[in-house]
């Protein structure tokens, strides 16, 4: 007898989990689609943000599509840009499929785009006032803005004007 129990035992918490598993298949934990972007993009550390990013869960309900920062450099002085712009347009796609971008959510995300940044540079003077340079690019262009690369077009920040910037083979 001890082993159909133990069997009993096994499938019920197989179902358990299973259940739970099923129940909350719409986001983490229970959470809005909304709660887990903001998780994403305001709490998430920026590698782990980069990991889930190429995971892209959440497809059908998250606009993971990014061009990075392709009209200006990606690696000024060799600081990777990258990451911090795909999380700029993460937060920018997201909040406007999700019908919450505004100028006080722009700006939200822009001064967290800035955050991302300055710890790519970790402290670089020349990286920080690259840095700030694309933040006020994307302040002052974002909101007619597809992306963080058409911020910096419309700025005309391209690698010809940023300082120790490789320019482009072509």
């Amino acid at each position: 007898m001890p082993s159909t129990v133990s069997a009993l035992r096994a499938v019920c918490t197989v179902f358990a989990v299973l259940g739970g598993l099923l129940l909350g298949a719409g986001s983490a934990h229970g959470q809005t689609i909304e709660e887990v972007t903001d998780d994403y993009l305001f709490t998430t550390s920026l590698p782990e943000f980069v990991e889930i990013r190429s995971a892209a869960p959440y497809p059908d309900q998250l606009d993971w599509a990014s061009d990075a920062c392709s009209w200006s450099p990606d690696e000024p002085l060799g600081f990777d840009f990258t990451p911090a712009c795909y999380r700029h347009d993460f937060g920018y796609r997201n909040y406007k499929r999700q019908g919450r971008f505004n100028e006080d959510t722009r700006l939200t995300i822009d001064d967290n785009f800035y955050a991302d940044l300055k710890v790519i540079c970790a402290g670089n003077y020349t990286c920080n006032g690259t840095a700030w340079t694309y933040y006020r690019a994307v302040r002052q262009f974002g909101a007619s803005a597809t992306s963080t690369a058409d911020a910096l077009r419309k700025a005309e920040v391209r690698k010809a004007e940023v300082p120790g910037a490789r320019r482009a083979a072509g």
